[in-house]
């Protein structure tokens, strides 16, 4: 058997046999120093990365509360003289759109704010965004084009640029914009005197400022609201009506359908639909369990009313508000048309001629009030469209200073012609594709990579369309993205 012969350890032999033991070594008074910074380093880190706020916990604070302090202060000038300033009355949000006004909000009368350039600067990068006031409440400050941060508020009146401030202090409820990514923006227009308070900066007046958060979205706040036609209750007669009928269904089961093949692209693309009623619910416009209520309760960004005509033309067409400049429905137009889907030229005026503008109430006198005729587009745009406000019903009386959601309607059929309801069928999916891409495009969101294909020959269903007459298979596709 073979032993080894082990050293002990600490020990060291020299060549004579002789053991030597190994000093120990001590840290000098400069290691000490060393190794007590070194140490409470690491706590600090820990404690920073223990505590820091998470997606969910950052849906409580805004970027101005998470803002470095050193940065805020030296960014913000804090008074401005009487020549520098501009005053403002009002506001409002219409999806990711918000618009200032100088007077109270009438969609009737001019405001002064018509037609300037507001400017937007960040505090702490001083990056600067320039929009124009349009007229309507889709033209303004496009939120989700702003990257986060705290923003001073300027407009230019001629050459010169003035701060914008607000005679009553207000802080808006915070409005999540649409879904990009799995991430929303929270934008808060915020004015106030005390806004900066927490770092030492005193304000002279309410100055505007709009502060946008990237966050998480929250479970409850959805992207597009769909409405499906049909089932409609009536709230001054109290009849239901199921709508227009076709050989057997009837507008209820038809609109129902195709909400369902428009929602399976957007999700597709990320975004969260919700419906304005579930197979044969039976619901009306105003109300706590109204359809209107239905899009305002969850945050809606767009409102997309899908019905049926017993009249008019023989192909599709959409209708607005005409409080609203039309560009997201004459987008919606503009992808249909690229997948060839033929439409109704409904008005020489819009930025598509198949964007109709809906009709406004008429006085006893025959005078236009600032009212207008159909509850889908009336009753769901918030302060933009005076939701709430008109007739005997006051249902949704609630929502009459609420963020609007962009209202469209489109009809995808005509009752009454065997020819419109023929092109609907044999066409419906490249329909579902052009209403979908054109919120989508409207919005800058693209579908995640490797879902063009499906996106653009039936959604999720992977169902291929046939290619329209005269354009071969895949040319949608191409003419669609180079656009």
């Amino acid at each position: 058997m073979r032993i080894e012969n082990r050293r002990p350890e600490g020990r060291r032999h020299t060549q004579s046999g002789k053991v030597r033991r190994r000093k120990k070594r001590r840290l000098s008074a400069y290691g000490w120093v060393l190794l007590v910074i070194l140490l409470a380093l690491c706590a600090v880190g820990g404690y920073w990365w223990f505590t820091r706020p998470g997606p969910v916990e950052k849906l409580d604070l805004t970027v101005l509360e998470t803002s470095d302090r050193k940065a805020v202060k030296e960014g913000v000038r804090t008074d401005f003289s009487e020549d520098e300033v501009y005053p403002l009355r009002d506001y409002a949000f219409l999806g990711e759109t918000l618009t200032l006004y100088q007077n109270p909000y009438d969609p009737v009368q001019t405001d002064p704010t018509l037609g300037k350039n507001v400017m937007l600067r960040n505090i702490v990068t001083g990056e600067e965004f320039t929009y124009t006031f349009g007229g309507g409440g889709d033209l303004g400050i496009q939120t989700g084009d702003l990257p986060e941060g705290v923003y001073e508020l300027y407009l230019y009146e001629q050459y010169d640029r003035k701060r914008l401030y607000f005679e009553e202090a207000l802080q808006s409820q915070p409005l999540e914009d649409i879904r990009r990514n799995q991430q929303v923006k929270s934008v808060v227009l915020d004015a106030g005197r005390d806004i900066l308070a927490d770092y030492d900066v005193a304000l002279d007046r309410n100055y505007a400022f709009l502060v946008v958060t990237d966050q998480v979205p929250r479970v409850k706040t959805v992207d597009v609201v769909l409405d499906p036609g049909g089932n409609l209750y009536n709230e001054l007669t109290g009849v239901t009506d199921t709508g227009a009928e076709y050989q057997g269904t009837n507008e209820a089961q038809l609109a129902m359908e195709l909400a369902d093949l428009v929602a399976a692209r957007l999700e597709a693309a990320g975004l969260k639909v919700s419906y304005t009623r579930e197979d044969d619910d039976i619901a009306g416009y105003y109300g706590d369990a109204g359809r209107a209520a239905a899009g305002y309760s969850r945050q809606g960004k767009v409102f997309l009313s899908l019905v049926m005509a017993e009249d008019g033309g023989a192909r599709p067409w959409f209708l607005t508000s005409p409080f609203v400049s039309g560009s997201l429905p004459s987008r919606m137009a503009y992808s249909l048309r690229q997948l060839g889907v033929e439409l109704t030229d409904v008005n020489a005026d819009a930025p598509d001629a198949a964007v109709g503008y809906d009709a406004r109430q008429q006085n006893e006198d025959w005078s236009y009030n600032q009212f207008s005729m159909t509850p889908a587009i009336r009753e769901t745009g918030g302060k933009i469209t005076w939701a709430g406000q008109s007739g005997v019903i006051t249902g949704n009386q609630m929502y009459q200073n609420a963020a609007g959601m962009y209202p469209v309607q489109f009809v995808f059929g005509n009752a009454d012609s065997e020819d419109s309801m023929a092109y609907y069928l044999a066409h419906k999916e490249q329909i579902a594709d052009g209403l979908a891409q054109g919120i989508l495009d409207y919005y800058g969101i693209e579908m995640p990579a490797g879902d063009e294909d499906a996106q653009a020959y039936g959604g999720s269903t992977g169902t291929a369309q046939q290619p329209v007459s005269g354009q071969k298979a895949g040319e949608e596709t191409e003419n669609t993205a180079e656009k």
